[in-house]
């Protein structure tokens, strides 16, 4: 499957807070072809009550950074 040609740029994720249904609870993946640039993760705050544990992240081809509380740990 060829990747797709869509670039997104400068998105802001700020103040998330809840419950996430899958322990996965920040899942970001973009296009190997044209990764995410300046994507921002400020104030995250979501639980997973799952018995596989708690929540985490998942980033593919995503450049950016993280500010303030993270939970799950972040994975720009």
């Amino acid at each position: 499957e060829a990747p797709s040609k869509v670039k997104i740029s400068n998105v802001n994720f700020r103040n998330v807070k809840g419950t996430s249904t899958s322990q996965v609870a920040v899942n970001l993946i973009c296009s190997k072809a044209f990764p995410c640039e300046g994507v921002t993760l400020s104030d995250i705050d979501l639980k997973y009550n799952g018995e596989e544990g708690k929540a985490t992240s998942s980033c593919f081809n995503v450049n950016g950074f993280s500010s303030g509380t993270q939970v799950p740990p972040p994975c720009v």
